[in-house]
């Protein structure tokens, strides 16, 4: 079972978990007891509840080799930004780092 440590843009970790191989990304956090804030300020209400569509749930995986390849959905919505990733089209297979883009400064 793969470990996912959240941790915030600031650098503070907010905690472990222990997932299923394969699992999404945006449930894992969502999910999780503690608050990862994945979605920032209006977009905790206005999303696409994990669809690929908005492009509001934004995060830094690390290692990258960690999980699956980008989607088109990412491709298209992050073309400028190479280090980031949509938490909704994220597949766990390995330990790894996931920093949120919202929270704490």
């Amino acid at each position: 079972m793969p470990k996912v440590t959240f941790v915030r843009r600031d650098g503070s970790v907010i905690g472990e978990k222990m997932v299923e191989d394969g699992e999404n990304l945006r449930y894992a956090a969502l999910d999780y007891d503690k608050d990862v804030p994945i979605y920032c300020h209006l977009f905790k209400l206005a999303n696409c509840h994990g669809n690929g569509l908005c492009g509001t749930d934004r995060v830094m995986v690390s290692p990258a080799t960690a999980v699956n390849p980008r989607t088109v959905a990412e491709r298209i919505h992050l073309r400028k930004k190479p280090n980031l990733r949509l938490s909704c089209q994220v597949e766990i297979h390995g330990d790894c780092t996931v920093t949120t883009m919202c929270g704490r400064r």
